[in-house]
């Protein structure tokens, strides 16, 4: 039975959930988009609003180009890219830290988020003002709240002290309130991640993959924790995570970045992107394509924005394979397949206008000659996913936490856990990435900071972590930053719209 249009509008930006498929397959192997049964919606309206969520996910405020700026560009691994004229103003403003509150961009940031939030928000409410009790609604509500609190986590790590939206929204008037303390915002970080920890499944059905569940709500949990140097809780919900053994790290480490590595074993969240065999379809944003090889004919991969850093390139330990399987070099060749590459030769770098680029969204050529629609950029990779929580990242910051907390036995969980994140890395060539085996615990803080780096460069965690750990100052005040600089300041026009309910952030 064919849903109705009501049900059809709902599924539009969501059916790429339904694949039941990873991998190059993906587009291949899927319900036709738009062309669900009533079998798809298991809680009608409630399921139905959040399928929408997942489509929202992908508005570009929430993860496309205005994530660029604020999430790595700030950092010491990655600059504004692209030529010097296109998009200029992000050079003064992420590069050296002369942050605008009137850019376009933050604008978007911030505005989309507030959106998002206000649909996340009428999922619970639409819950809770039923008194749903069943299982499938109480997962929908996890599933909600879980994307509300990943959605305020931007927030309060990029602006601080923002307004709290935990109510159903009926009059543009309703949003206007005043922020909050920090504090506050992770209090309700704190209790929608704990509802969905208590109402998520484990793992979802092949045809949902990609929804929210109970292994992202505690990897997020964990995170959110570690920002607060809460480390006997930070270990505890990684913890959790690794002893339930539904995850593992995926060899070769490349794979994670390509579409046979999306939804792996090494996922624990990642938005969902889709374009079809000929490219008639797409679901996608322009959080790739802002990033790819900027050039001609079969480089015309992107807008080159988002480009490494020498200091990410010298960065790397001697032969660590990550390091060509993160950066493209122009005027060398991609790597060939034994790096995630296709034996193909980058322009040199006076024409492709910049010497390295972010390989972490680099696709396979062949994937690229499949589409034939011939308008909106078809060789730009829309398709790719976007990794938010992976495994690595879990035992990074378990093994973090472990050896903030101290003592011979969580000593030896830090380096445990470190080296089965270096383990992977070296792919069996025991010549390179020498096992980490110091107990000082300034050293051992040392050494994981640097396997963050390794591990996680151009994946939005750098900056933040620099912050965290009061190395900021150090590490980008040459670049021009400034203690005031972990947050940027709150949009103007969602000041002028206020009323002047919304104030400033200090020094601003």
């Amino acid at each position: 039975m064919k849903l109705n249009n009501k049900w059809i509008s709902a599924l539009l930006p969501v059916m790429l959930l339904m694949t039941g498929m990873a991998g190059c397959s993906k587009f291949l192997d899927r319900k036709p988009l738009g062309v669900g049964t009533q079998d798809d919606i298991v809680q009608g309206g409630v399921e139905g609003m959040v399928f929408g969520l997942y489509g929202e996910l992908r508005k570009s405020g929430v993860s496309g180009f205005p994530t660029i700026g604020l999430h790595n560009v700030r950092s010491d691994d990655a600059v504004k890219g692209s030529t010097s004229g296109d998009e200029s103003a992000i050079t003064a403003i992420f590069d050296e830290f002369k942050y605008d509150p009137s850019y376009n961009q933050v604008t978007t940031y911030w505005d989309d988020h507030y959106a998002f939030i206000t649909l996340c928000n009428a999922v619970i409410h639409e819950v809770d003002s039923l008194k749903l009790t069943d299982q499938a609604s109480l997962q929908n509500r996890g599933e909600a709240t879980f994307l509300r609190a990943f959605a305020y986590f931007d927030l309060v790590r990029n602006f601080g002290s923002v307004p709290k939206i935990d109510f159903k929204i009926y009059l543009p008037s309703d949003a206007n309130v005043p922020k909050v303390p920090v504090t506050e915002i992770y209090a309700l970080i704190d209790a929608d991640l704990d509802f969905a920890i208590a109402n998520l499944p484990p793992e979802w059905e092949a045809k949902f993959i990609g929804r929210s569940t109970k292994g992202a709500a505690d990897a997020l949990k964990a995170k959110t924790l570690l920002y607060r140097q809460n480390w006997a809780g930070a270990l505890a919900k990684a913890e959790d995570v690794i002893s339930s053994q539904r995850y593992s790290l995926i060899d070769p480490y490349y794979r994670l970045f390509k579409e046979e590595g999306e939804n792996s074993k090494e996922s624990l969240f990642e938005i969902q992107m889709y374009v079809n065999a000929n490219g008639s379809v797409n679901l996608g944003n322009n959080y790739n394509q802002s990033q790819g090889v900027r050039g001609a004919g079969e480089w015309n991969l992107g807008w080159g924005f988002n480009a490494p850093t020498a200091s990410l390139v010298n960065s790397y330990e001697t032969g660590d394979p990550r390091r060509e399987a993160t950066i493209l070099f122009s005027g060398e060749s991609d790597g060939g397949t034994a790096n995630g590459g296709y034996n193909k030769v980058l322009p040199p770098a006076n024409i492709s206008a910049q010497p390295y680029w972010n390989k972490k969204v680099y696709t396979d050529p062949t994937r690229r000659g499949l589409i034939t629609i011939t308008d909106g950029d078809p060789q730009f990779s829309r398709w790719l996913n976007i990794p938010k929580l992976r495994y690595a990242d879990v035992l990074l910051m378990a093994a973090e936490a472990a050896n903030e907390l101290g003592g011979p036995a969580n000593t030896t969980k830090a380096l445990d856990y470190l080296e089965q994140v270096r383990f992977r890395a070296r792919q069996g060539n025991n010549a390179i990435l020498p096992e980490v085996e110091i107990t000082d615990q300034a050293l051992l803080r040392a050494a994981i900071q640097r396997e963050r780096r390794a591990e996680l460069a151009m994946e939005g965690e750098r900056f933040y972590d620099l912050v965290r750990w009061g190395r900021a100052l150090e590490v980008l005040g040459p670049l021009g930053y400034q203690d005031k600089n972990k947050y940027y300041p709150i949009p103007q026009s969602a000041i002028d719209k206020s009323g002047g309910t919304l104030i400033q952030n200090p020094d601003y």
